[in-house]
């Protein structure tokens, strides 16, 4: 099942548009600001880590869009039945489908992020430790926002249609990620913000965007370490985990109301 999901979820030609759309947009709205611009000396740490973060800002709005149909539309397609004869629970299913998922999407984010390590060889970068810190950055930075938004882009739907949960989606990723901390209550620079800027923080020595900032929930905004960018990925990983655990229930209320 999982590796079924997998390449489902690896053939869509929308995930590989949306993923390669924004992945040339975000650089270019940087413009001088970007990663392209920063000092030649700079480590290839410091270089992947401001690149992934980069592309974190909006690809995690294509990836939770493009992954919220994946369950709602089995009983589109008259699927239902047929799943439900196979010899696992329907939570088991969804944990299936999940790691399929997420691996098939983490695909193109990994993706651009080498590409992005060879163009920083080819304009002037001769380090090659940045084809080893991009996959370390992509790991450490992006994936983990991308295992919390695809647990909720799979089971959400389930309660409130997939359109809607896209519009609430949108809504919520600049509400929790990167609103001002004192604009209005947000959970943007604290520990379970998915845009990765903890990780990212530590990666380049630097505060990126929010992370840390006084705001809402001060508990949840210590200073930027490398233990609390690791607090920061394992609390993103425990909270996927609360979608996944409610799939079951929901799918077979769903059964029994179908």
């Amino acid at each position: 099942m999982i590796r079924y999901e997998f390449l489902m979820q690896i053939r869509k030609r929308s995930l590989w548009i949306t993923t390669a759309i924004l992945a040339v947009i975000m650089p270019l709205l940087q413009g001088n600001r970007g990663p392209s611009s920063l000092p030649d000396d700079l480590p290839a740490r410091a270089v992947m880590g401001t690149w992934a973060f980069l592309f974190s800002i909006l690809l995690p709005i294509g990836f939770g869009t493009v992954l919220a149909d994946r369950l709602v539309r089995d009983r589109r397609l008259g699927i239902v039945g047929l799943l439900d004869s196979l010899p696992v629970g329907p939570g088991a299913r969804v944990l299936r489908r999940y790691v399929g998922s997420v691996a098939a999407t983490a695909v193109p984010g990994l993706t651009i992020m080498m590409a992005a390590a060879v163009f920083e060889l080819a304009t002037g970068r001769h380090d090659p430790a940045l084809l080893l810190w991009a996959p370390i950055a992509f790991a450490l930075v992006m994936l983990p926002g991308l295992a919390f938004i695809a647990a909720f882009a799979l089971v959400a739907p389930l309660v409130v249609t997939a359109p809607l949960f896209r519009v609430l989606f949108v809504g919520y990723w600049f509400w929790g990620n990167m609103l001002p901390t004192n604009f209005l209550p947000s959970l943007t620079g604290s520990l379970i913000a998915p845009i990765g800027d903890y990780p990212a923080s530590w990666l380049t020595g630097d505060r990126m965007l929010w992370a840390g900032a006084d705001g809402w929930l001060g508990f949840l905004r210590p200073d930027v370490t490398g233990a609390t960018a690791a607090l920061s990925i394992a609390l993103l990983l425990l909270v996927a985990l609360v979608p996944l655990a409610a799939s079951g229930p929901l799918l077979a209320r769903r059964r029994v109301a179908g």
